[in-house]
This record gives C-alpha cells, structure tokens and sequence, in this order.
C-alpha cells in the first residue's frame, strides 16, 4: 500500500499521528478546519493577550512521561515547569493544596480529616499500587480491545505478576474502592475526589471505572505542569515538526465529504480533491455522519455508531479574561478549583477550573498583565434552548467573577477583558458538533474494553482523538495519535 497520509483535524492526537509518520517517510498532508492549530489545545488572541482555548494544566512532561518521550523522539522541545501544588481545591469556605509529593498530600489529609485520615491513607496507597501496575502498561501504548499481533504484543509487553492483582477490581466502579475504605460519609474527601474525577475523567466515583479512577488520581503525583505559554505551544511544535520533515498543513480547510474508491478521495470545502492511500480522522464521532459518504458510514463498526449523539458528552463553558497583575496576591497558586456549595452538584455554576498564567510568561500576556481561564462542565441536554443557554451562560460568569474578586480583591477594577463561550462557540470554532468536549465519561460503559479503538473496520481509515480509546486529556488524545502510526507503519516507533 502507499504511503500517502491525509489527516483531517489538528488536535494532539492527528498532530502526533503525522508527527510521527511523516518522520517516518510517509506523505502526510493535514487539513484544519479552524483557524487555529491545535483543537481544543488551540489558543485565540486579542490584541496582546494569547488564551489557550482550553486545557492549561501540563502532564506527561515528567522524565519517561508520555510527552516527554514523543517531544524527545520527533527533537520537540517544550517549556513546562513542575508543579509542587498542583492546585488549590476549594470546597466552599475550605482550601485543600493538592500537593505532588505523596508523603506531604496525606499529611494535608491528615491535618484537614483527623478521624479519617488513616482510612484516606490506605485508599490512596491501594490506588497508587493500582496506579503504578498501570502505568507499567501505559509506558507500552496498549490498545483495548487489540486486534492484532502488534496491538496484544503492546499489551503482554507490560504484563506481570502484579498485573494479575487488578483483576478483582475488573469491571467495577470506584464505588467499590470507596466503601471498601469505609469513606462514603467522608464528605469533604467525597467531594474533592468528585472534583478531580470530573475534571479528568467526565464523571464522578459512583459511575467511574475503577482502574481509569485510579489512573486519574495518580497521575497528578507523577508530575503536573505549568507549560509556557499553553499546550497549545506543543501543537505549534508538531505542526513544525511536520513541515520541517517534508510534509503539508493547511487552514482553514475543512472537509466536507471521505469517500472510497479504488483509493481514498477527500474533497475540502473549497473543492479541492485528494487522493490518498490513508485517512486520519481526529475529530469527534458524532462529526462522521457528516464526513463520510453514505456507503462508507454504513461499513463503520456499529459500536461507533451507537456514539454518534453528541449529547453524549459533556460540554464546557469557559471564561477568559486578561487582568492588570497589581491585584493578583504574589503567592497565588496558578490552578484552583472550586465547588461552591458543598450539597450541590460538581457540574454547571458550582463547579469549575481555573487556571492563571505564571509572572513573565509573555506568550500569554504583556508584562504587568495575566490571563485567567476558566472552565465549567455543563450537561449539554440542559443547554439546548435560548433561554436556557442565556441564563445558564449569565448565571456561571457572574460565579466566576464573584470568586475572582474573593481570590484577588480588587480584580473587578483591573479586568481588561471578559470574554466567555458556551457550547455554541465551540461547535463554531473548534468544529465540534453541538460543543461537545472532552470525550466520554470514563465509566464502565465507555471505559477500556469498551470504549472505542482507533480501527472503525475499513481498511486505510483511522480514528484517533478524545473519544478515542484511552480517551480525553492530552496523554490520552497522544496515545491515540500513537496507535494510529504504529498500525500505519508497522513499527513501535515510541
């Protein structure tokens, strides 16, 4: 088969698919629809100010971590500064510093919940053991469910006779571990793993797989990252690595119909064709009905087809805003999240992330000035009517706003930008059908063996992306970019 490439979506996951193909004397040609490179680790500009359009906390920058070893691999350098404090995790009136180092995260726990700490120790060891058997295996790039030679080679390559100890906790939620350890009455531990598992894993311990919990509560004490200017610095740089290995990128191109014949032919909306011996598709499974033609959808896995409805995913509503630094306290830590009323639910107003650019990173903001993300998972079922989306939109920005000025006093006064987008504006702008972000809910219906792998079942077609198995986050969205160019080469590459 040739080795002509044609990927369609610039987020990390079809950046390091071509990344790693075109270095590997494939053809790669990138279409992106946006304006911007990098999807959802994109960025947007106003004057002097640089917003990363959504992620801004950095993992997988640790030494033999996930990016580190891509960013080595393709001659990729990027800036990310460790984190002692991960973040601030703010449950109503309390402040929880989410420390990296271990010892000192469960001495905080001990300070903030005498009477359970012993029970929040073993918990955490039972799900950092858990944790280290699989990063044993991530370091291999599975793919789950394989379906072939080299995907159950990747899998074996991490097996062990620690490996055989996760088997009890097989298809089993969190739930399990929780009241193993007797803490389900444990509120403010309860909501600040709550917290942690929407941010990362779309959803919370009752309905969260248990190993991919578990991998989402460890990997923080791994290492986490401020990254200089924003991820969307390590799309840029794959974008180079790609054109300086030969191959083309184009935006805005957006494609408007996949279709085969002898080879694949790929049409954008300016009419321009190509053909192509592979297609990469890195954009979220409820967009394919609208790429592919009618006979090739209809061959794709059913499996893809019963996640087609976008509805299906969370969505988010950001806040962005650039603010002169005099208000913000030397000592602020860059991340924090909230949850405003403790009886309340971790999603909409309640619940959000934010994350403030570091002193001196001009990538971001000119010097005496900051930006400030923000970010609320919202239920996109409620969002669906005007009034809804008016209320709600009002609703989280003056949430936001309030607790700024709590966080730094005075802040209403040295505000320069406000500017906020819900839904809609990331179905416009980043492309992604009815704003839906962040890929599945990792529970035990979406998770591992049954979540979706990156062959949909038609020879020389490709999936990779968020809802993509291992799933969202930078380090998942990667991995699948991995699977896509080992099954293209034939080679481990990484």
């Amino acid at each position: 088969m040739g080795n002509r490439v044609l990927i369609t979506g610039s987020g990390i996951a079809g950046l390091t698919a071509g990344a790693l193909l075109q270095k590997n004397g494939y053809q790669v040609t990138l279409l992106e629809a946006a304006a911007e490179w990098g999807g959802c680790a994109g960025k947007f500009q106003r004057k002097d100010f640089t917003f990363p359009v959504g992620a801004t906390l950095g993992m997988g920058f640790e030494p033999y971590g996930l990016h580190t070893k891509l960013n080595e691999y393709l001659g990729i350098t990027i800036n990310a500064v460790p984190l002692s404090t991960v973040m601030d995790v703010r449950i109503g009136s309390r402040i929880l510093p989410y420390y990296t180092e271990r010892a000192r995260f469960l001495t905080m726990w001990e300070k903030e919940e005498p009477e359970d700490s012993l029970r929040i120790m073993n918990f955490f060891n039972e799900v950092w053991r858990i944790g280290n058997v699989l990063r044993n295996h991530m370091q291999h790039y599975p793919v789950l469910p394989p379906g072939s030679f080299h995907e159950y080679r990747a899998l074996l390559r991490g097996f062990s006779l620690d490996s055989i100890t996760l088997i009890p906790y097989v298809n089993q939620s969190l739930t399990s571990l929780i009241k193993k350890h007797r803490l389900q009455n444990c509120m403010t531990f309860i909501h600040f793993i709550n917290g942690v598992l929407m941010d990362s894993m779309q959803t919370t311990y009752k309905e969260c797989e248990l190993l991919m919990g578990c991998a989402a509560l460890d990997i923080y004490h791994q290492g986490a990252f401020y990254v200089e200017g924003g991820l969307f610095r390590l799309a840029e740089e794959l974008i180079k690595s790609i054109r300086e290995n030969g191959g083309t990128v184009k935006k805005p191109r957006n494609v408007v119909s996949v279709n085969k014949k002898d080879k694949w032919r790929v049409e954008d909306h300016r009419g321009h064709i190509y053909e192509t011996e592979h297609v990469v598709l890195n954009v979220p499974l409820s967009n394919l009905r609208d790429l592919l033609e009618k006979e090739v959808m209809s061959k794709i896995h059913p499996k893809i087809k019963a996640k087609e409805d976008p509805l299906k995913q969370w969505g988010t509503y950001t806040v962005y805003m650039a603010v002169k630094e005099y208000c913000l306290p030397d000592d602020i830590n860059l991340f924090h999240q909230f949850m405003l009323d403790p009886d309340g639910p971790p999603s909409e107003g309640n619940h959000f992330f934010m994350s403030i650019s570091k002193k001196g990173d001009l990538l971001r903001a000119p010097a005496g000035y900051r930006t400030i993300t923000v970010s609320a998972h919202v239920p996109l079922k409620e969002w669906q009517t005007k009034e809804a989306y008016d209320y709600k939109s009002t609703q989280i920005k003056n949430n936001v706003l309030k607790k700024l000025e709590e966080l730094a006093p005075g802040s209403e006064h040295a505000l320069v930008y406000v500017l906020s987008g819900g839904p809609r504006a990331w179905e416009r702008f980043v492309k992604r059908k009815s704003g839906g972000v962040g890929g599945f809910p990792q529970t035990k219906q979406n998770a591992l063996w049954r979540s979706v792998r990156h062959r949909p079942g038609i020879d020389g077609l490709w999936l990779c992306g968020d809802n993509i198995f291992p799933g969202a986050g930078s380090i998942g969205a990667a991995s699948s970019g991995v699977h896509v160019a080992r099954s293209i080469t034939g080679k481990r590459l990484v």
